[in-house]
């Protein structure tokens, strides 16, 4: 046979697999691609560029080239070689191509990835987060997340001075209940009073512990247990003083729990952004004419 030989169009040989016998073997030409792809969007504020080696087997006696079927995995130069192996024989076939037709080839390969090719990136809406090419999902939700905290952290702020204010509240209370009973009760004793006192005092810190729990990094009640632990246990003798604390508490708790459950819906919030090619996106770096080395009958 006379092998095939297309004017302008360099030649290259695949070397064959390790172990391969050559007296099996037959060089099957084929269309191998190198070009560079550009992916641009202004919106994702994005303009990346990736290498790409697409290749085909070569059409027999005018038939379409089918670039869904690649002749190799991967190839570059340096695994490719100038010259074919002695040992490997050319296989026979009706080529009829011509170099108008490896440029007809290339026009089919840009318009396959114009219409398919898509660069999918992660998108969060609310804080108009993009991913970055080939980053995973897993890397890109931690990203969303700071900002989700960013949102939330002022409305935290303002609900912990809200109910601090509202415990101080209570314990400006107490210590008016407190005057106002002992002007009424000036016999009891100094050892009752100060029992009552220091009660009173155990109650107010375990509530200001509590709240301080709930509010430091979004803790306590809503990442962590679902009832505040008290610290200690102290009988409680005054009743107003208990349901005024577990009412700031409950309120807390619930507060904190609607906001946390709003960090989560904007911190694991994303769809998926695509990007396409135009035909100036995709630029031919070189076509080759390679020779593959396929298995024939013996």
């Amino acid at each position: 046979m006379e092998r095939l030989s297309i004017e302008g169009i360099q030649e290259f040989w695949q070397h064959p697999a390790d172990g391969q016998e050559r007296r099996h073997l037959a060089y099957r030409p084929s269309v191998l691609v190198e070009c560079s792809i550009n992916y641009r969007s202004l919106r994702a504020g994005l303009n990346h560029s990736e290498e790409r080696t697409y290749s085909a087997w070569l059409p027999e006696a005018g038939l379409a080239i089918d670039w869904d079927q690649p002749a190799v995995n991967s190839a570059t130069l340096a695994q490719l070689a100038t010259r074919p192996d002695p040992g490997i024989a050319h296989r026979d076939g009706n080529y009829q191509t011509t170099r108008a037709d490896f440029e007809q080839y290339e026009a089919e390969l840009i318009d396959k990835l114009v219409r398919g090719e898509r660069l999918r990136l992660f998108f969060n809406p609310v804080f108009g987060l993009f991913s970055v090419p080939e980053e995973t999902l897993e890397d890109f939700l931690p990203r969303i997340a700071e900002s989700a905290l960013s949102r939330v952290e002022p409305e935290l702020k303002r609900l912990r001075n809200r109910f601090e204010l509202q415990l101080e509240q209570v314990r400006e209370a107490q210590a008016m209940k407190g005057a106002r009973a002992e002007e009424i009760n000036k016999d009891i004793t100094e050892e009752i009073k100060l029992e009552s006192l220091i009660a009173h005092k155990l109650h107010l810190f375990e509530s200001e512990h509590r709240l301080a729990d709930m509010f430091s990094t979004l803790a306590g009640a809503v990442f962590g247990t679902t009832e505040p632990k008290p610290i200690t246990k102290v009988k409680w003798e005054d009743a107003e003083l208990r349901e005024d604390l577990d009412r700031v508490e409950q309120e807390a708790s619930e507060a904190l729990r609607a906001l946390y459950e709003e960090y989560l819906a904007l911190a694991n919030e994303y769809d998926l952004f695509e990007i396409g090619l135009q035909p100036n996106n995709v630029q031919v770096v070189r076509r080759l004419l390679l020779w593959v080395p396929v298995a024939v009958a013996p």
